[in-house]
């Protein structure tokens, strides 16, 4: 009669093997078979790309996503227990890993994680899949969508012939499904070949997707943001910035005309001695000025004085507009950001309701998304001792923030405004 430690010894040796192998530095491989298998995101197949550009060059897009990605993880998972267990090989929790799957659903309104799977067919690790590398292919014949292409190089793979396709690191891997017996999903990873047709079983199984996103009309396959419906805004605002600039260091425009005659077309030694003569004025301590050339007039130039029109106000407006499209399609309140402080530009009632707003209607869909996706995925998780920690947790949801502390991100209190008969400032 056997031992427990014996039982457990070969599944322990076969656990760390699988451990060793998943996630390898390059994975294998595999080219598409038909330009149907796999659809592009956005025309050229970079859409998350061109959008998280977007977003890094907009300060309200990027502070609207962060706020909604702070909301969306709240104050992590309800349980401790779950929230604190050791998922991965590097040490890594259930905290680690929510963060960054947050921080995509607030960038992207989607999600992903890499599922890694024992010698019995049980998830043994889980590991955070950036969203934007994500290609879920077309569902089969029964409506469901079996293969995630995962891509080092969206604008290879763009052009989808099968060279470019194996330049751009394409690796195709199966979709995590909950409810797949284990033995099936094992003898899938045993038979797993690379992209020469060999046979390299578990040891080069390169994992599981498991991913969400937002579907909405029109985002079907990937996600669709809800700000790619104010991108000109978004890429707007920091192309006003710059030109806001350019204006303020030129004083918004020449205030001199000096008008030189004699020669129309001066020679390269005119417009030299020129420039030194009247460069004095031009300066960040100087006037600027505009030299033209005529004919004939007199010997002592013309100077002219322009009023220079003040183009601040219209950046001020403009700016505003901007900001309050992109807060608006973000569903991201003012008082949220910063912009109006409770206790001092703001009240408390307005922080209420902002809070109220954003957890129930913004960010709800989100959070119970991840709640059943982790509940899928960590459900049959098993540990190199066999065990199965989370087969009785009952607890999966993700607790919101308080009130406290939505004032804390926004840079306010949660305190009323003292009442000292006179109007808050």
């Amino acid at each position: 009669m056997s031992t427990a430690s014996e039982t457990l010894a070969p599944l322990a040796q076969a656990q760390r093997q699988v451990i060793k192998a998943q996630a390898p530095l390059r994975p294998d491989i595999i080219t598409l078979t038909t330009p149907t298998d796999y659809p592009k995101w956005g025309d050229d197949n970079q859409y998350p790309q061109r959008l998280l550009a977007a977003y890094a060059g907009s300060g309200t897009a990027t502070v609207c996503a962060e706020r909604k990605s702070q909301f969306i993880e709240g104050n992590g998972f309800t349980d401790q227990t779950f929230y604190r267990a050791v998922i991965d090989r590097a040490g890594g929790t259930v905290d680690a890993l929510l963060q960054p799957v947050a921080n995509n659903t607030g960038y992207l309104e989607g999600w992903a994680v890499r599922v890694n799977i024992n010698a019995n067919g049980y998830p043994c690790e889980v590991l955070h899949q950036p969203k934007e590398q994500v290609r879920p292919y077309y569902p089969d014949a029964d409506g469901v969508t079996r293969w995630a292409g995962l891509v080092r190089n969206p604008a290879a793979v763009a052009r989808r012939g099968a060279t470019y396709a194996s330049r751009s690191g394409l690796q195709k891997v199966p979709v995590y499904n909950p409810r797949e017996k284990p033995e099936a999903r094992l003898e899938r990873a045993i038979n797993w070949q690379n992209e020469k047709g060999e046979v390299v079983g578990l040891k080069g199984y390169p994992g599981e997707i498991y991913y969400w996103f937002q579907k909405r009309t029109g985002a079907y396959l990937h996600p669709r943001p809800l700000i790619d419906a104010v991108l000109d805004d978004v890429y707007s605002e920091p192309n006003l910035k710059r030109s806001r600039a350019r204006d303020l260091d030129s004083g918004y425009s020449a205030q001199v005309m000096i008008t030189e005659y004699g020669n129309a077309n001066p020679s390269a030694e005119i417009l030299e001695a020129n420039g030194v003569k009247y460069g004095v004025f031009v300066g960040p301590d100087g006037g600027r000025i505009l030299v033209q050339y005529a004919a004939s007039k007199d010997l002592k130039p013309d100077v002219d004085t322009l009023q220079a029109p003040d183009a601040s106000k219209r950046y001020v407006t403009d700016e505003d507009a901007i900001k309050q499209n992109i807060r608006e399609a973000m569903q991201m309140p003012g008082v949220l950001l910063g912009r109006e402080i409770s206790g001092k530009l703001g009240s408390l009632q307005e922080l209420q309701d902002a809070v109220l707003y954003v957890q129930t209607l913004v960010v709800n869909s989100a959070q119970r998304a991840i709640e059943r996706g982790f509940e899928a995925v960590f459900r049959d998780f098993q540990r190199a001792d066999g065990s199965f920690p989370f087969r009785d947790l009952k607890d999966f949801s993700i607790q919101n923030l308080t009130l406290e502390q939505a004032a804390k991100l926004a840079g306010g209190t949660a305190e009323p405004a003292p009442n000292n008969g006179t109007p808050a400032v």
